[in-house]
Formats: structure tokens, sequence, C-alpha cells
């Protein structure tokens, strides 16, 4: 039955929404127009016919919401001036919202690993860790919070914050210690040229073994879906 019910929420008719955005390009004057987003797919109409696009949802390759009014798009078309990698579009809403309803249908039209970088308020929680991301010089704190279903990391620093489904986006976790916790991600890493990405994260606490040993299980269906991470902490 609970995937019936599944299978029925991603069927469901996505209403046509419309907003006004810029495409911002990096090495041209960015362009204005508006965007249609319904149940086929996405279509970006230019104030300049040869810049308008249109993408079906099987012809985006990947999706990264870097916040409500800002997502960048990657698809399959080839961008010459870099030796044929895979082309992206970065648009910011001029009028309107990308919203978390919205984002959800999109996703699940999509059928792929998306980047998600507005991570919920209102969200059950029922372990959290205090934690300090790691970058390649720095990083950046704030929160791990597990909840059913997903992975959220909240800080102050946005582009760094993040909500995986887990059964979507998390490709594994790897912990060497207690005090230590990698997270791979399907997301696309232009930087390294690949589609994954490592999220390094220093824990100010030890993390709980059953919480690892739990999700470790979830990741690999070794466990009943919906079934609780562990009790809440901290």
């Amino acid at each position: 039955m609970k995937y019936l019910l599944i299978l029925v929420f991603l069927v469901q008719p996505l209403a046509a929404q419309i907003f006004t955005v810029t495409h911002e390009k990096r090495l041209w004057r960015d362009g204005h127009g508006t965007m249609e987003i319904d149940d086929e797919g996405i279509r970006y109409t230019s104030d300049k016919a040869k810049d308008s696009r249109s993408w079906s949802y099987q012809d985006i390759q990947y999706l990264d919401r870097i916040s409500g009014k800002e997502f960048t798009i990657l698809t399959y078309e080839d961008e010459t001036r870099y030796l044929g990698r895979d082309k992206s579009y970065h648009f910011v809403i001029a009028e309107g919202e990308l919203t978390d309803e919205l984002f959800r249908k999109i996703s699940g039209k999509m059928g792929r690993p998306v980047t998600d970088r507005v991570p919920p308020d209102d969200v059950s929680v029922e372990y959290r860790i205090p934690a300090k991301h790691t970058h390649t010089f720095g990083g950046c704190e704030g929160v791990l919070q597990f909840t059913g279903d997903s992975i959220i990391y909240a800080t102050k620093h946005k582009e760094d914050a993040r909500e995986w489904k887990i059964d979507r986006d998390v490709q594994s976790v790897w912990s060497s210690d207690r005090y230590q916790l990698e997270i791979h991600v399907y997301e696309n890493n232009r930087l390294d040229f690949s589609r994954t990405r490592i999220f390094n994260f220093a824990l100010k606490a030890p993390l709980d073994p059953e919480i690892y040993r739990r999700l470790k299980l979830r990741l690999y269906d070794l466990e009943t879906a919906h079934s609780p991470i562990s009790r809440s902490a901290y």
C-alpha cells in the first residue's frame, strides 16, 4: 500500500507555474524572459529567440536549488568552449519563488538525485549532532540532523546548507572514528569532473554507533524504508 501511495504522489499533475527570470551567463550579457514549469517539463522563453530553450524532465540531468529565487539546470547539451562539457543554465527568479512543494514535484518528475540548499525548518528531527564541514581551506560550522528519510546539514554558511534524501541523493556514508563522518552524495561536482561529492564532517560529539549502523542498513535497503533511525539525542 505504501508504494501505491508513493506512486500516486509522484504522478500528481503539476499545475503550470510561470516566472519572470534572468538567465545569468558567465561570459556574455545576461538574458531575460519567462520560465514555465508544468507536467511536461521546463520552458525558458527569452527576449532573444535564439536563447529560448525547452527541456522535458528526461532531458534535465541535474537540478540545483540554490535558494527559493535561484537555481541551476544541468542539461545533456555540449558546451563547445569547454571541450564538450555538459551545459548548465543558471536562473534567478525576479517574480515568484521555487517553493518546497514545487521543487519536490519537479524532482519527482525527474526521478533523479538533486541538490537542495534550502533545508526545511519545521522538520521532525530524530537525532542531531553539532559538526564542522571541513573545506579544502577552513570550514563552516553547523548541525547535522537526521530524520526518518533525510540527512540535513543546517548552517549559516548558505552555500553549504543541504537536505539529502537518503533513498535518492546519498550514495554511502563512512566513519573512521566516532568524531568523523563522510557523506558521499550524488552531486554534480564540476571541480573534479565527477557526478559525486564527499562531504567531510568533524563531529563535536561522539557519533552514536547505533545511528551509524541503522543509517548503513537504510542505505543498503536492509531495513524497512520508513523505520525511525533512532531515538532523539542532544
